[in-house]
């Protein structure tokens, strides 16, 4: 069975991760489509796919759709790519609100849709496997940081305009967190955030099975503060996380492969699919309301 892929998104992202990982998983790339023609044509010479007019024109030519847009973007998109009975590639967060989440997510069940959503981590063969090995283990407490400079220095994100928002590093960085924290320590049972500071946030989180996690995240810090370090602790050990070099375009290219199987046996259940995303906004939303109230949300 061959899925026919539609690109939606024109900036860093898309050009230079969706549609090269396309390529890298030998899928089929039926064309890319964005808000900007003259972007879009330019972009489809470049990497030798075809340019479409409208959103609607990509969806007729697709079976599924790559999305790499700003998160309330993306929620209009894939709720109009839902509609129209394509399977899903989605970017984190899938976006900044419960209620549209929820929509999507009923569309989705009602049409029967694969979906993934692209916790870039979770596709890293060394990291998907320490999480496979060590996912059941009795994890009591969480440790980790997450302190990128893309914010602070030259970057090809440095243009992104969602991301210079206040918060903005919990809604970039805290789904990568929670996607590891979730099948690491069980679901999330409360929350609480303090108010952003000087870029950073901090945030804890309480576990289904007792463990509770402390995060400190952000995208403003100095290029030799860098920092990806998670750390787990049991009774009797401490685990730390591999940080191998990767690429990212392997690793999506893994993501396009994984919704390829999952469309061609029937299975919906993908340990990255919509529903951990649709968890992780409402955890999200609720780590805004405890900064706002200065209590734990459960």
């Amino acid at each position: 069975m061959t899925l026919r892929f539609g690109v939606v998104g024109t900036a860093y992202w898309a050009r230079e991760i969706h549609i090269p990982g396309l390529f890298a998983a030998g899928a089929d790339a039926v064309g890319i489509w964005g808000r900007t023609p003259a972007t879009v044509e330019r972009i489809a010479q470049e990497r030798g796919l075809p340019a479409f007019a409208s959103l609607d024109d990509l969806l007729d030519a697709c079976d599924a759709v790559t999305i790499a847009v700003p998160p309330d973007v993306q929620a209009q998109i894939a709720l109009r790519a839902a509609q129209a009975g394509k399977h899903l590639i989605l970017e984190k967060p899938v976006t900044r609100d419960v209620e549209s989440a929820h929509r999507i997510a009923r569309v989705v069940a009602e049409r029967d849709l694969a979906t993934q959503v692209f916790f870039l981590r979770r596709f890293v063969p060394e990291i998907a496997a320490t999480i496979a090995s060590e996912r059941g283990n009795n994890w009591t407490q969480a440790k980790i940081r997450v302190h990128a400079s893309v914010m602070a220095t030259e970057s090809p994100y440095s243009g992104s305009v969602w991301r210079q928002a206040p918060g903005a590093a919990l809604w970039d960085i805290g789904p990568h967190v929670l996607s590891v924290l979730i099948p690491m320590m069980g679901q999330v049972t409360a929350i609480a955030a303090q108010p952003e500071r000087d870029g950073f946030s901090v945030f804890r989180t309480w576990h289904e099975r007792g463990g509770v996690a402390n995060v400190s995240v952000t995208l403003h810090c100095a290029a030799d503060a860098v920092a990806n370090d998670y750390r787990f602790l049991g009774p009797t050990r401490e685990l730390v996380f591999p940080n191998p070099q990767f690429s990212r375009i392997d690793a999506f290219s893994r993501a396009v492969l994984e919704l390829t199987d999952a469309v061609r046996n029937g299975r919906r259940d993908l340990p990255c699919g919509l529903p951990l995303g649709v968890n992780i906004v409402e955890w999200l939303v609720k780590a805004e309301l405890s900064q706002e109230r200065g209590a734990k949300v459960v």
